[in-house]
């Protein structure tokens, strides 16, 4: 009788207490208490809904500046994909996902991509690297900007003062990159360019998405729409990997682009310089936009 008394109590403390039967022994014993093993099967509660951040290690283990430089090129896709009639659907779900909690201010494993790079800028959770800090002290988000550029993509209405928005979003995530830069200065243009200009977006943002976020829920809709549509240029070279000899098409389609959006005179000017690296023709093309080239064919 006492043996099933002491029996039920050792039960009832393992079951309160949660310690595991080996644990339990240890302190009758007056030993060290173990540490309760992970189980097979533990990973699955770690991970995130996101399918460029699958973890939260994975979030602290991304460094600022490519946190930065993916919510950037991240918000620049979906306001390709917004101005896209068979993706604006897929577009307006998935800024009103980013937006499910109204705000960033804390990480959830529930959020895609964009919320939780947004939240993990907003926290400062990248920690990766001794620049790692510097770099995030160098960001400051204007959620009430981003928030309203988000509920305009997810209520299916046009974007007001495109231009605006993404250069102070440029300056805030403090982007360095010319490349990442010029492609802003077209895609804030995107309803009024050619298919020229549109090539030399897609094709860039394609290599950045597969050389640095291949796992991005968005780069899917920006790799179809370029199929689609027949923007993407082959055999360009990537940017985002050192420039190979003989790897010059982006600068022909520049030079062409050039001569269509500007008129002549530009053209010729960007052929000149035809020797130089395919980063430096790609930003002189897009200087301004297609606003700024008409006013420089205007001031001529």
């Amino acid at each position: 009788m006492n043996i099933c008394i002491g029996l039920i109590g050792t039960i009832n403390n393992i079951m309160e207490n949660k310690y595991t039967l080996q644990q339990w022994s240890a302190i009758q014993g007056g030993h060290e208490m173990p540490e309760t093993p992970k189980s097979q099967y533990s990973f699955i509660s770690d991970l995130n809904e996101s399918r460029m951040f699958r973890t939260k290690q994975r979030v602290e283990g991304t460094n600022a500046r490519d946190m930065a430089d993916f919510l950037f090129m991240d918000m620049l896709a979906l306001y390709i994909l917004s101005n896209e009639y068979d993706m604006a659907p897929a577009a307006a779900a998935y800024a009103k996902k980013a937006m499910m909690t109204g705000n960033f201010n804390q990480y959830r494993q529930s959020g895609n991509d964009m919320h939780v790079a947004l939240s993990a800028i907003k926290n400062n959770m990248p920690n990766a690297g001794d620049k790692n800090e510097m770099q995030l002290n160098r960001i400051n988000l204007n959620d009430q900007k981003i928030k309203a550029y988000l509920r305009t993509i997810s209520s299916g209405r046009p974007v007001t003062s495109a231009s605006s928005f993404f250069l102070r979003l440029e300056r805030d995530l403090d982007i360095k990159n010319s490349n990442y830069r010029s492609i802003r200065r077209l895609v804030q243009d995107w309803p009024k360019l050619n298919k020229m200009q549109k090539q030399l977006v897609i094709t860039r943002m394609n290599q950045f998405y597969r050389t640095k976020a291949l796992r991005s829920e968005l780069y899917s809709y920006i790799r179809d729409l370029g199929r689609s549509q027949g923007l993407m240029v082959k055999n360009a070279h990537n940017a985002e990997r050192p420039r190979m000899r003989g790897s010059d098409t982006l600068a022909k389609i520049g030079i062409a682009a050039a001569s269509i959006a500007g008129g002549y005179a530009l053209g010729r000017a960007i052929g000149r310089s035809s020797m130089g690296n395919d980063d430096q023709q790609f930003d002189r093309l897009n200087q301004g936009g297609i606003t700024g080239v008409s006013q420089r064919m205007q001031r001529k």
